[in-house]
């Protein structure tokens, strides 16, 4: 993309002054503001609803990205090689500091905010692609099949390495508490009209401190979905990196709530969802499907990191839990 640059930039209505490389994307200015620029390997019509659901929240108030169609209209431009792009405005700022938790929980009440707000976005068409755009209720029991298919694949080994060894030695621990999920989403009961639009991406690259305010990029994975599972997947990467701090992770909690109040079965969904061992799973998961006749060490390290983080992981999920009883 970075060698055909000028001549991607000219299919846009735009006088670009400047450009330079961003994480897998590439960074334009103008008069106007910022730019940026990335491959695209979706369909038209899911970036039309991009388009529309981005409009909405800006219409709302919302700081978030706009996309910007080519000279022709169009929301992609596709190249002579047939590889395609798409160019959003964005924003200029710096990333939300993971170590500061004052800006932690301002992105969190900002999620709340932008859950409220999507809740007022027209709902997806009724069009023969449109189930793409809407997750499963829960991918709990498919990661749970892939963790008993790679301790098979791994028991059957007569001579185990290192990570095999350290697989082997949390499994016990972390599908009982699969088991426990499993179970409480059969009891768990959720209402037919919970699902809406949800973010998919909510990380700390995508949260924009700018002079205008706190501005949340990088809406590519939108789909319909439990709020709850952006709320989860966001305190499980901040709260990772703060060794499970349980003071964090309950002002993470009431933060969210203070800007949109949970219903009970919310409280239930995310003490599930982070009960779930998902990074036990991602890191054997990366094991499982890489190339398996050199071990890396990098691995090994975060599963032994994941253990030992699992005692204040589950002092956090206790103090959850009371929440919900």
């Amino acid at each position: 993309m970075f060698y055909r640059a000028e001549q991607i930039l000219s299919a846009y209505p735009k006088e670009f002054t400047s450009n330079m490389k961003g994480r897998r994307s590439l960074l334009c200015t103008d008069k106007e503001g910022i730019y940026l620029l990335k491959e695209y390997s979706g369909s038209v019509h899911r970036l039309e609803i991009l388009e529309m659901v981005l409009q909405s929240l800006k219409e709302q108030g919302f700081l978030a990205e706009e996309l910007v169609r080519t000279k022709e209209g169009a929301l992609c431009y596709t190249d002579a090689d047939g590889a395609s792009y798409f160019l959003r405005k964005t924003y200029a700022g710096r990333e939300c500091d993971t170590r500061n938790a004052q800006e932690i929980l301002l992105a969190t009440k900002q999620m709340a905010t932008m859950h409220s707000l999507l809740k007022n976005c027209p709902p997806v068409c009724e069009t023969e692609d449109a189930c793409c755009l809407r997750q499963p209720r829960s991918v709990a029991e498919k990661h749970t099949r892939e963790l008993k298919k790679v301790k098979n694949y791994v028991r059957a080994k007569k001579k185990k390495n290192e990570f095999e060894s350290e697989f082997l030695r949390g499994y016990d621990h972390y599908m009982e508490q699969a088991a426990q999920v499993a179970q409480l989403e059969e009891e768990l009961y959720i209402p037919e009209d919970a699902r809406q639009w949800c973010h998919g991406d909510y990380n700390q690259h995508n949260l924009l401190f700018t002079k205008e305010g706190l501005a949340v990029t990088g809406f590519e994975k939108l789909h319909e979905d439990l709020c709850m599972t952006d709320l989860a997947n966001f305190m499980r990467k901040i709260l990772e990196k703060h060794d499970w701090n349980s003071g964090l992770g309950m002002d993470m909690v009431m933060a969210y709530q203070s800007k949109r109040p949970l219903a009970e079965w919310e409280f239930s969904l995310l003490y599930q969802k982070l009960l779930y061992p998902e990074k036990y799973w991602k890191i054997v998961n990366h094991y499982y499907n890489s190339r398996k006749t050199w071990i890396s060490g990098r691995n090994i390290e975060k599963l032994t990191r994941l253990f030992s983080q699992e005692r204040k992981r589950e002092e956090f999920l206790s103090m959850l839990f009371y929440l919900i009883k």
